[in-house]
C-alpha cells in the first residue's frame, strides 16, 4: 500500500520504541514501523477526543473534528464505550425547534 502525505521526522523515546515493536510483532502481515506509528497516532487522537468529550472539555462537534471522524461514527464510539451524552434536554428541544423551522 502506497501512503502519500507529508514526511515528518520524529524522535521517539525508548518506551515508545518498545510499544511500536510490540505492535509490529502482533501484526500477522508484518506491518512496518511507519504504518504502526500512523495507526497509533490515529487511535491516540480518537482516544484524546473521546476523553475530552467525556470530561466535558470538548463539545461533540469539537471532539469529532479533533478525532477526524463523522459525527455518527463518533457517537457510535461513545455508546460502545458507555460515555454518556453531554446533550441536555434544552439542547434537544432547541434542536427540534430549529429542525421544525426548516420545514
Amino acid at each position: 500500500m502506497k501512503v502519500t502525505g507529508k514526511v515528518i521526522s520524529v524522535r521517539i523515546n525508548k518506551n515508545l520504541e518498545k510499544i511500536v515493536e510490540r505492535y509490529s510483532k502482533e501484526r500477522k502481515e508484518g506491518a512496518d514501523q511507519s504504518e504502526i506509528i500512523r495507526e497509533l497516532i490515529d487511535s491516540g487522537s480518537v482516544y484524546l477526543a473521546l476523553k475530552g468529550y467525556a470530561q466535558g472539555k470538548y463539545s461533540i462537534g469539537k471532539a469529532t473534528y479533533l478525532a477526524n471522524l463523522p459525527l455518527s461514527e463518533f457517537m457510535d464510539l461513545t455508546m460502545e464505550l458507555g460515555i454518556k451524552s453531554k446533550i441536555d434536554k434544552e439542547d434537544l428541544l432547541e434542536g427540534y425547534e430549529n429542525f421544525k423551522n426548516l420545514f
